[in-house]
């Protein structure tokens, strides 16, 4: 038995000695993925087992997060020992009663490593030991699950012992890791900017942002400028209101140039193709999608950079599949479903490759909507089912009821009644503390459900409340979506009077 060595900083894998790394595709599914990453990113590597699967499988009952739990800790320990015997213990994932932990002394994980190498070099103060300290801490924390909340206290722990190395450093060089301990500081700001947004907090996230582009523009570091004000745009294009107008002043302000690195140039294109398809743009939003692809087939893998986000070949490869799902988007609803459905494609086959499953579910759910469109409603169950596994995993709840909402949808275009009022009232709950355009696409879900069961239980006045949500979320397709199940269900718009 060799030691188990799992790698966080940079993202996921896991190695014993003497072999090489498995690709993604040696993980089929998700949750094991998942169970073994969250055991490592919690100090002490153990966890009862409520706890995980209040974390994988949040809404599902008992019965079923305890057959999940039995699943994927079975996958995960043949991932780990593929040539582990039936029923045989493994050496690496046992468990302790109730609880699920690493074996002693035969997993190592880089972030402990790294934690302990720095907080040794910060009462030490040398210099030579304080730059080996800041290299072990390089990378962030499992990029690509950078929405999940289960890895935001590591996260933040990690960052915040790299800012406090910066710091020594500039201190003990005179002043020389300067940009070093800026670009600490900012990836704190990039990493709570992001739990923000995920949680549908976005006018905080706006704030965030906003504070870590001004030091940027003081610093002037135009690049960086660029990359943040696309992350500003989106995040203010879903705030509502006047924010899609205060998003294109921003895309303008800090617009690239011809010598702007191509990620750069890929980002901010991808926001614009954002934006616009947010004000019902969708011919320009798709130009500036496919503008965005170009630039991000570009940008060749590359070490990740100091700054925002994590430079490299893994941003330009999600930075490609949000390109691609953006054109399916757009394309779909410009009528185009043929080629809707060839770059979703393209998107989903590079999103499962990349082992990021913020990605994968946003990507799938384009998928779902496209198969909904060509009246394919099982494969878009399919498609919607496993993008909400994915997003309850990530820890995104307004993603979560989007999901929801639309699997009720079809379900009730399948006559599964009771499935889809289920999944509408849970959609409902989970997005009311959030309002918005979430809430908009529950609420019509709801409605649509109450008017085919002749329920007298107010559909009118959920559209109504819909509609609502929708213009404060500032979202055309909310909007069209309130207006179109109204017509379905014959129900009129109140009277604004």
């Amino acid at each position: 038995m060799g030691l188990l060595r799992i790698r966080l900083l940079g993202g996921f894998e896991a190695v014993r000695d003497g072999e090489v790394p498995q690709p993604v595709a040696h993980w089929p599914r998700p949750g094991a993925r998942t169970l073994v990453k969250l055991l490592a990113v919690t100090p002490g590597h153990q966890l009862h087992r409520e706890d995980v699967m209040a974390v994988c499988w949040p809404h599902a009952e008992l019965s079923a997060a305890l057959r999940s739990l039995r699943v994927a800790l079975h996958a995960a320990r043949h991932a780990l020992e593929p040539e582990l015997a039936p029923r045989a213990t493994s050496s690496y994932l046992v468990t302790d009663g109730p609880l699920l932990r690493f074996a002693h002394d035969a997993v190592q994980v880089d972030v402990d490593e790294a934690e302990r190498l720095a907080r040794r070099t910060l009462e030490a103060g040398e210099v030579q030991a304080l730059r080996a300290a800041a290299r072990a801490c390089a990378g962030d924390v499992l990029p690509e699950d950078r929405y999940a909340a289960w890895a935001e206290p590591c996260r933040e722990r990690v960052a915040g012992l790299r800012g406090q190395v910066a710091a020594a450093l500039a201190a003990r060089t005179g002043g020389a890791e300067h940009r070093a301990d800026d670009t600490a500081h900012i990836r704190l700001d990039w990493a709570l900017a992001l739990a923000l947004d995920r949680s549908g907090r976005y006018a905080e996230a706006v704030r965030v942002l906003r504070e870590a582009l001004d030091l940027y523009v003081e610093r002037g570091r135009r690049d960086d400028c660029v990359r943040v004000a696309a992350r500003l745009a989106e995040a203010l294009a879903r705030t509502g209101g006047e924010g899609p107008a205060r998003a294109v002043t921003v895309l303008r302000r800090h617009a690239p140039e011809a010598r702007t690195p191509p990620l750069a140039r890929a980002a901010h294109h991808m926001a614009a193709a954002r934006v616009l398809s947010y004000t019902g743009d969708y011919a320009q939003g798709l130009a500036s999608a496919r503008e965005a692809e170009r630039c991000a087939d570009q940008a060749a893998p590359q070490p990740a950079e100091a700054g925002a986000g994590t430079g490299g070949g893994g941003e330009a490869v999600a930075l490609r599949v949000r390109a691609l799902a953006q054109q399916a988007v757009c394309s779909g609803l410009l009528g185009d479903v043929t080629h809707a459905g060839v770059v979703a494609e393209r998107a989903r086959e590079l999103a499962e490759e990349s082992g990021d499953t913020a990605l994968l579910a946003h990507v799938l759910s384009v998928s779902r909507e496209n198969a909904r469109r060509t009246g394919r409603p099982r494969e878009a169950l399919r498609h919607g089912a496993r993008a909400l596994a994915l997003a309850e995993q990530g820890g995104r709840p307004t993603a979560t009821s989007f999901e929801r909402a639309n699997l009720a949808e079809l379900h009730l275009m399948l006559g599964e009644q009771e499935e889809a009022g289920r999944l509408a009232r849970a959609a409902v709950a989970v997005a009311e503390p959030f309002g918005g355009t979430a809430l908009a696409f529950a609420l019509a879900a709801l409605a649509s459900v109450r008017a085919q069961a002749a329920d007298g239980q107010g559909p009118a006045a959920l559209l109504d409340r819909a509609e609502r949500c929708a213009r404060d979320g500032g979202h055309l397709q909310a909007l069209e979506k309130v207006h179109a199940v109204r017509a379905a269900c014959g129900i009129p718009a109140a009277d604004p009077a």
